[in-house]
């Protein structure tokens, strides 16, 4: 089997690749995709009837401290015009 060897300028690109740089924009481009999943499954979380609780509560050891986080979840209705502060 033969391989071809590519011409010097074509050499120098591959060589000038910043491949933690490229690793960084790949792990963005999948947290986007994952943020969008997300917002996707929470609205269809709070959009359906039934069994739908307005908040959670999560609590966890970490150290010698305990803490609890508790997420309450609202949904509104904003204006195309108004800022969200």
């Amino acid at each position: 089997m033969q391989t071809k060897k590519l011409p010097e300028r074509e050499q120098e690109d591959v060589e000038e690749r910043d491949i933690e740089l490229e690793n960084i924009v790949g792990n963005l481009m999948i947290a986007q995709y994952q943020v969008d999943r997300l917002r996707s499954r929470l609205s269809d979380k709070i959009g359906s009837s039934g069994t739908y609780k307005k908040g959670s509560t999560h609590t966890f050891k970490h150290g010698n401290k305990w803490y609890k986080i508790t997420l309450i979840l609202d949904e509104l209705a904003v204006n195309r015009q108004q800022d969200i502060v």
